[in-house]
């Protein structure tokens, strides 16, 4: 990661070939479509007594935080990664644990402690904002299509890229490099208590795969600034087994 100080980052196909290959792909489509959803009518549990594994790609809006002491802060929006695991208990009920990652960029202006007559400064860097928890599920319908919603509980660990101390010289044994000397700089970070809820719409397309679009709020329970809400819009494609 980097922090900046005082700084506000073949040949086309014939159109034959194409109208070609979009006739193939609508024949593949139009034979697999009804297999897909008679699969998913005629079973008669989806979900119940079944394991599944949720890939998320996902993005943050941009929060715009203030804190003791007069200094702000705008986290820029960004893309990320979520991974759940989860069982679901009956056609309802599913607990699961999650991990989520996301690395935004930020920019602050921070404000002299009293005593200190320079002004405030402009500083920006990046985050390293990684989450893992818990999260309770309820599917409000049996169906294969379904609204849901849910609730989480889990701890946010945050590298703010800020500087926590001199460089630390030093040498050690890299496992796949050998014998390494360098110099590190200790960075501010701490891990923090983060709940949630969300809810959005699931489709189980068959026995083993679903999808859901969904969104999610996330407080976290951050020092000297109270507890900033961040909202999370996600794409979840599932496997289950």
């Amino acid at each position: 990661m980097n922090h900046r100080h005082d700084i506000s980052r073949d040949q086309a196909w014939p159109q034959s070939g194409l109208a070609v290959l979009w006739v193939l792909a609508l024949c593949v489509g139009v034979s697999i479509l009804p297999g897909m959803v008679t699969e998913s009518v005629a079973d008669d549990s989806l979900r119940s007594k079944k394991w599944e594994i949720l890939l998320s790609p996902q993005y943050t809006l941009t929060k715009n935080l203030g804190f003791t002491g007069g200094t702000t802060a705008k986290i820029d929006d960004t893309w990320g990664f979520g991974l759940q695991i989860g069982y679901n208990f009956n056609e309802h009920w599913n607990l699961g644990g999650f991990f989520s990652w996301s690395q935004p960029d930020y920019q602050a202006v921070v404000q002299p402690a009293p005593g200190n007559s320079g002004p405030a400064r402009n500083i920006s860097g990046n985050l390293q904002m990684n989450t893992f928890g818990g999260v309770l599920t309820y599917n409000v319908l049996s169906g294969p299509l379904t609204p849901y919603v849910e609730g989480s509980l889990a701890g946010t660990y945050i590298n703010t890229d800020i500087a926590d101390g001199p460089p630390v010289s030093g040498c050690y044994w890299d496992p796949w490099f050998g014998y390494i000397c360098g110099t590190t700089q200790p960075t501010k970070s701490g891990t923090f208590m983060t709940y949630g809820v969300g809810g959005g719409l699931r489709w189980d397309i068959n026995r083993y795969f679903l999808v859901r679009g969904g969104v999610r709020q996330q407080w976290i329970d951050l020092s000297n600034t109270g507890i900033p809400g961040f909202t999370t819009f996600k794409l979840d494609i599932g496997f289950k087994f």
